[in-house]
């Protein structure tokens, strides 16, 4: 290589090593401004990063908190997030994996299909309503509104929506329709003519009524709207003073103030009652309300009952009932004679007193205020007080008192007849002194009753033990007859003991003296089968549903143990059968006791209800058992009769109130 080539390779190299080092220069800066502007976009994205969650969180804050159910679903309707409103509406959570459109109630079904299509075209639905059943079957109506999610391509994702429970709403908008109609309704069947009228006079509403007073010959829905300032020209030819009654209806119009009970009478003998009624809304006159009334029969009952006043106004001065008219606060208008008499006051010692003041003993004023407090409000009532005469003397009175009325129906007193008891309460009095002197007899009788059981019993005892000791010394002794006339000595001694038993339970039946309680009826003839002999011969049936009363349970066993006890004892078939049963009436229950003994001849279905009587004389009968029954039925307030065929069967019936 030459000089010259030499030379011009190192000019090359270091050309070539300036553009390398300018090169990594600028590779070095570029990378300097790289790396800060890398630095700048991780803090921006940071920052970004830090927006989106604070939005993300704010946002599920949001949907956390709302007051109405948030709910977003994929397209199937399976709900992808809920908050806590909608699941409480719902009753489901996101884990139940429910589907939406399944909680409609079938017969709001056809709306889903619709409503879907529509949300998915136009990608929104409002104000949607339908009916849905929550997960304890409780069905709520529900409004949606809900808008359609989509991915980045413009393809739908899901749907969210906010769903309203609005049930309540629907019943209130319900019960206003159902209020509304009733109201109209009302208004069109009153008795009264009714015309509301805007500021305008032009008609509201108007009723059948009104049309009737004012020969208006078109249906009252066909006159909304029209115009009434020349309705009283028209109309005014049926009254008997045509121009005043247009003249008042003008003056009405321009005072707007309220006037009530206005008469107008008419050309064919009616008389009309109207009210005025101006109506304000903010201070501002919106209309006015008239109101008719026939008060034709009132006018002529007014006339006659003044008539009829004038007519019994000396019968009523001197009938012999205490009659006071007073006010509303208690001063006496008027009395009669026979006042004057029961109390010693003249009547013009009385007018204008306050009655509770002067007549009155003061231990009953807080009764008399009651009952006159219940007068103000429309109550009739009767109610006894004790009353000073003028000398000092107390009596007892029984009032009787109405509310007075004025033509307007509005309480203005009362009317009270008068009758003095005073005598009668004296009787009251000795009647409690003598029941109270009855009781203690009859507790002292039933006491005495129980001695001389004992001591009637006693000696009864004694003389069967003797027997029993005469026999026994003297078995060696005596012969067959003998020993037979000690066993009739035994039943005799046995009978009479029983005897006394039976009068003693006769004695006693009538004092109800023992403790109620519910009492099932199988039962207690259950405990009876097991207690008395029931001969083979003879089967003893009764229901399973017999009732439960409420009685004293050993009476109650003593009725169907002598019923029982007495056709067993009189039946003569065999096989002999004795039948209970039972049906419910209104007040009672009726039993049915039939068997198919011997029978009873009519003659006696009174008499063996009386005591010691007996159809057939029985060693072990007494002829208390049937008394002792109709004491226990009587003492339930009951009845027992008897049917029977002689030689076919009886049967007893009774009833038990219930």
């Amino acid at each position: 290589m030459s000089n010259k080539q030499l030379e011009l390779y190192e000019r090359a190299l270091a050309r070539e090593r300036a553009a390398r080092k300018e090169a990594e220069r600028i590779l070095e800066e570029k990378s300097r401004e790289l790396y800060y502007k890398s630095e700048e976009l991780k803090k921006t994205n940071q920052k970004l990063e830090s927006l989106v969650h604070t939005a993300h969180s704010e946002l599920q804050g949001v949907f956390g908190n709302i007051a109405d159910a948030y709910v977003m679903m994929n397209l199937e309707g399976v709900p992808i997030k809920m908050n806590s409103v909608a699941e409480e509406l719902l009753g489901y959570t996101v884990e139940d994996h429910i589907n939406l459109y399944k909680l409609v109630v079938e017969e709001d079904q056809h709306l889903v299909s619709k409503s879907f299509e529509k949300l998915v075209t136009t990608g929104a639905i409002t104000n949607f309503e339908i009916n849905i059943r929550r997960s304890n079957d409780e069905i709520r109506c529900v409004q949606i509104n809900a808008s359609v999610i989509y991915d980045p391509a413009n393809k739908p994702l899901a749907a969210q929506g906010i769903v309203r429970d609005i049930t309540l709403q629907k019943q209130s908008e319900q019960e206003l329709i159902d209020s509304q109609n009733r109201l109209s309704t009302l208004i069109l069947n009153l008795e009264s003519g009714v015309l509301l009228e805007d500021e305008n006079r032009n008609i509201v509403i108007t009723n059948k009524r009104f049309c009737d007073f004012f020969s208006i010959p078109v249906p009252p829905e066909l006159l909304q709207g029209q115009n009434c300032e020349q309705a009283a020209e028209q109309s005014k030819d049926l009254f008997e003073n045509p121009e005043d009654f247009v003249s008042r209806i003008n003056e009405l119009l321009v005072n707007k103030e309220q006037v009530l009970a206005d008469e107008l009478s008419m050309r064919d003998g009616r008389v009309l009652e109207r009210d005025f009624i101006p109506i304000y809304e903010d201070g501002y006159y919106k209309g006015h309300l008239w109101t008719y009334r026939d008060v034709t029969l009132r006018r002529k009952y007014r006339e006659s009952i003044e008539a009829e006043r004038q007519k019994y106004s000396n019968i009523i001065a001197n009938m012999n009932l205490g009659l006071i008219e007073v006010n509303n606060d208690d001063e006496i208008l008027m009395i009669n004679q026979s006042l004057e008499e029961m109390s010693g006051y003249t009547e013009a010692e009385l007018l204008g007193e306050k009655g509770m003041d002067i007549l009155l003993y003061p231990g009953d004023r807080d009764k008399l205020n009651a009952e006159n407090e219940s007068r103000q409000h429309g109550a009739s009532n009767s109610y006894e007080i004790r009353a000073r005469r003028k000398n000092g003397e107390l009596r007892h009175w029984l009032i009787s008192g109405a509310p007075n009325y004025n033509i307007n129906g509005k309480v203005v007193g009362s009317i009270g007849i008068h009758l003095d008891i005073t005598d009668l309460k004296n009787l009251e009095l000795q009647k409690e002194n003598l029941l109270r002197k009855l009781e203690k007899s009859n507790d002292e009788l039933q006491e005495y009753a129980h001695v001389v059981s004992h001591d009637l019993k006693s000696p009864l005892r004694s003389l069967s033990a003797l027997v029993d000791w005469i026999r026994e010394d003297n078995r060696d002794c005596f012969d067959e007859q003998t020993f037979a006339n000690f066993g009739l000595i035994d039943q005799t001694l046995e009978k009479m003991e029983q005897l006394i038993s039976d009068v003693l339970n006769y004695s006693s039946m009538g004092i109800e003296n023992s403790k109620r309680e519910q009492v099932p009826v199988k039962q207690v003839l259950d405990d009876i089968r097991t207690l008395i002999h029931i001969p083979e011969h003879i089967k003893l049936t009764y229901p399973e549903n017999l009732p439960v009363l409420l009685a004293d349970r050993v009476k109650l066993q003593q009725l169907f143990q002598n019923l029982i006890g007495n056709a067993i004892a009189y039946c003569d078939k065999n096989p002999g059968w004795v039948q209970i049963s039972w049906e419910e009436q209104q007040n009672v229950y009726l039993f049915k006791v039939s068997d198919n003994g011997v029978g009873i001849a009519p003659e006696y279905h009174d008499k063996i209800f009386k005591i010691f009587q007996s159809l057939q004389k029985r060693k072990e009968s007494t002829g208390v058992g049937l008394s002792i029954v109709k004491k226990i039925v009587e003492l339930y307030n009951g009845k027992i009769w008897l049917e029977s065929t002689p030689g076919e069967g009886t049967t007893f019936y009774f009833t038990l109130v219930k």
